[in-house]
């Protein structure tokens, strides 16, 4: 009970409170008492391998919900405590009203989010995912500017968009089951019992559309650009909630169909598929990252290589789906550091590109180390996590012989890692034309500085010594989609 209440209940009471209170500070104690009661019910569920909620509901946490929900309540809780210093950064009648909305919408995302994940029952799957796009409109809109206004109507069209094929999709997969006992529950856990019953022609139908709907809500290409004008436009915290947590939702839904399918004549067709789709995304980031001038945008296109690389590993299998998961959990950590030093530098230059960011290493020497530490986490450096995840991604490809993807997979790898560098470099290295007495009082540590250190040295430990209470339940997850651990 102590564990479904903070996971749901609590969530919801946070909402209302901050919905009718009137205080910044209280809204903030609110949230983050939510916030940390759901990461340590998230670990609890994932450590110990427990259900909260009883047998045959349409509610259940899994190993596979349970390392979702870490996911999202590690990188919500890492949010709400940089969100006090950037709302205070936020001066002017202008930001009022956004601010008011800023922790309700933020408690309502954290609970949508959390439906998505517990929920097991496709058709209702598909409703609940849509409060997590409603959640986000506040959040996304945040600065009220013109630009915020078309990527929020951008976003919302093209998730729609996406959530009518996911539709389709779902109604699919209810056709292929036609005939099949024991099946109108709709529940994940029976729909994979009867999976050696299922018509495999609806079977491909359900997973074409289920897969291009979900793209735009994951930011595969070529469904991507509404995930990534929002999360360049979005507010740094929120942007790092998009990239960290929201996409994982997204995938998890994805994994959902998958589980069904990977039981049947269908996974190889479902595999071509997710091989296609991820390598597609690495190809557009590739070029994007490589001609961008943006450095929010950079990071946006970057969050769709590492999806990419994700869908890339989950359809290789294998050895690969443990590096897709261990992808998930570390890139999370990584977009938390880079969006939040993003958004140090967007205060101080009051500008998003590149160009305009000079002497970034004398005026903002600390946000400027923990950016360089960024980039070396991200584009895959070793000891940190993301080298080890792609480590077991490539593994997979070669015990798969998949010769193709594993050339295409590096040759892209090596065109993002040149096209970040030269960008976040660029800011690190350009010289400006401000006079010292201008730079006189530097950047001191603080909270953000901290926050994304230790995001990013989380992983090494955990990349390193593989702790057997997360690599067990890992081993759970690569069970139930038939993958020997």
């Amino acid at each position: 009970m102590i564990t479904t209440f903070a996971l749901l209940i609590l969530p919801l009471i946070a909402t209302v409170v901050a919905i009718w209170s009137s205080s910044a500070r209280a809204n903030q104690h609110i949230t983050l008492l939510a916030g940390t009661a759901h990461l340590l019910a998230s670990l609890h569920c994932l450590l110990w391998q427990q259900n909260p909620f009883p047998s045959g509901w349409w509610l259940a946490v899994d190993p596979l919900g349970a390392f979702f929900l870490t996911i999202l309540s590690h990188t919500f809780v890492l949010v709400v405590l940089y969100s006090p210093s950037f709302l205070q950064r936020m001066q002017g009648a202008k930001y009022d009203h956004s601010k008011r909305l800023f922790y309700p919408a933020l408690n309502f995302y954290l609970l949508a989010n959390t439906l998505v994940l517990v929920v097991q029952q496709f058709a209702m799957l598909w409703v609940v995912l849509e409060l997590t796009t409603f959640s986000l409109v506040p959040l996304i809109f945040f600065y009220r500017t013109k630009e915020s206004l078309e990527a929020v109507w951008k976003y919302l069209f093209l998730v729609s968009l996406g959530l009518v094929f996911l539709f389709v999709g779902v109604l699919f997969l209810g056709i292929s089951a036609r005939g099949v006992s024991d099946y109108t529950t709709f529940l994940v856990a029976r729909m994979t019992e009867a999976a050696p019953q299922l018509n495999p022609l609806w079977l491909k139908a359900s997973f074409i559309f289920v897969l291009v709907g979900l793209s735009a809500k994951i930011g595969l290409a070529p469904m991507h650009p509404g995930d990534v004008d929002a999360t360049s436009n979005a507010p740094a915290p929120v942007a790092a909630l998009m990239a960290g947590s929201l996409r994982s939702t997204a995938v998890l839904v994805l994994l959902r169909f998958y589980q069904v399918i990977a039981r049947t004549s269908v996974q190889p067709f479902a595999q071509k598929l997710l091989i296609f789709a991820g390598l597609l995304s690495l190809a557009v980031a590739a070029i994007y990252i490589w001609r961008n001038r943006n450095y929010k945008r950079l990071l946006a296109y970057s969050s769709v290589e590492h999806l990419g690389i994700i869908a890339l590993g989950v359809g290789i299998g294998g050895v690969s789906l443990l590096g897709a998961l261990l992808h998930l959990l570390f890139s999370s950590f990584g977009k938390v550091a880079l969006f939040f030093m993003a958004g140090n530098i967007h205060h101080s230059y009051g500008s998003r590109e590149v160009g305009a960011v000079t002497d970034l290493l004398r005026r903002l020497p600390w946000t400027a180390f923990v950016w360089a530490i960024a980039l070396l986490y991200i584009v895959g450096t070793p000891p940190f996590g993301i080298f080890f995840s792609e480590l077991f991604v490539l593994r997979g490809m070669i015990h798969a012989a998949n010769w193709l993807s594993l050339s295409l997979f590096l040759a892209l790898l090596m065109v993002i890692f040149i096209g970040m560098s030269r960008a976040m470099l660029r800011m690190l290295q350009t010289p400006g034309t401000i006079s010292s007495p201008a730079l006189a009082d530097k950047e001191h540590l603080n909270l953000s500085h901290a926050i994304g250190l230790y995001a990013l040295a989380a992983s090494v430990p955990l990349a390193i010594f593989q702790p057997p209470a997360l690599f067990d339940s890992l081993d759970a997850i690569l069970a139930a989609f038939g993958v020997r651990p």
